[in-house]
């Protein structure tokens, strides 16, 4: 099931399961942390379960996985995939009447699609998950589009969390260019921009004492930061190129079969397609707006 995260919220899931007037463990694990919640909901006298989905679960773009187990949590009874989508263009703003709403949802789903294929990572808004080894310096390097920093754990230990507060040993944020992560200071602070070379100390007869201090990213020391990336909001450019690509698939103006046809031999049933047919989302003017959104290089690596 994809639910589409607007507005009006909460937003509420009904189920049609198997067994009517029945208690249901149901069981909720989040697919990027694993974290899982289970609580107990009933069916109606027809079957129907109805789940409002908590505003934790809806601050972003997430896939869950839903299982409904029998009241001894023996066997699964049903089991389906929890989609929470913000889309493109919102579908109630395309229809009036609620057929006209139900297609331009599926239109909108087909739109998106054919745009992600574009753009490698698309135009959600998604918490995220980053596993890195301290290099030895005061900047955690980060390649993705980074909005905010939710929580950090030390070798395995939660020392940050931006909901709780109460149990941050440290307090972190981003670099104003949003590439790397820093614990924050309100001090005058010469932050170490590489890994310190250590070498063998010479000794004499004068010690220097607290000549050195500790980087905030030890070499070595195990890091997982859970992080807010993506987009905020949809921009309007990507809202009128999702509406125009709805407008084509309604009217049939993306059958390839149809456009990309340069020649056609009715002895032998030849045909011969453009290379355009393999290029773009079929929409010239769709693919000029999402080329600015284009990277050469998703992630750094060796070529």
């Amino acid at each position: 099931m994809e639910v589409m995260r607007v507005p009006p919220y909460p937003l509420t899931t009904t189920w049609t399961l198997p067994i009517a007037s029945y208690e249901y463990v149901v069981y909720i694990e989040d697919l990027v942390d694993h974290s899982v919640e289970e609580i107990n909901l009933s069916s109606d006298e027809n079957g129907k379960l109805v789940y409002e989905l908590p505003l934790t679960k809806i601050q972003f773009d997430r896939k869950f996985l839903i299982r409904f187990y029998d009241t001894e949590q023996e066997h699964i009874l049903y089991e389906e995939n929890l989609d929470i989508v913000r889309p493109y263009v919102d579908p109630a703003s395309l229809g009036t009447t609620a057929s006209e709403i139900a297609e331009y949802k599926q239109l909108e789903l087909v739109a998106r699609s054919i745009i992600d294929t574009e753009i490698t990572d698309g135009f959600y808004n998604s918490k995220h998950i980053v596993q890195k080894v301290g290099d030895g310096s005061d900047y955690m390097s980060i390649w993705e589009d980074v909005n905010k920093v939710l929580k950090v754990y030390e070798n395995n230990i939660l020392v940050y969390d931006v909901d709780n507060p109460s149990i941050n040993q440290y307090n972190f944020a981003l670099t104003l260019d949003n590439s790397a992560i820093i614990k924050t200071t309100t001090d005058s602070f010469n932050r170490v921009e590489q890994g310190v070379i250590n070498l063998r100390p010479a000794y004499g007869d004068l010690a220097l004492v607290g000549s050195a201090r500790s980087v905030d990213f030890p070499r070595g020391v195990d890091y997982i930061f859970v992080l807010d990336i993506g987009y905020k909001t949809i921009s309007p450019d990507i809202e009128y190129a999702t509406t125009l690509l709805i407008e084509d698939l309604k009217c049939g103006k993306l059958d390839y079969y149809k456009r990309y046809v340069e020649s056609y031999n009715t002895d032998q049933f030849k045909l011969q397609f453009n290379k355009g047919l393999f290029d773009g989302t079929g929409n010239l003017i769709v693919d000029k707006i999402l080329a600015k959104y284009k990277v050469n290089i998703p992630k750094p690596g060796a070529i």
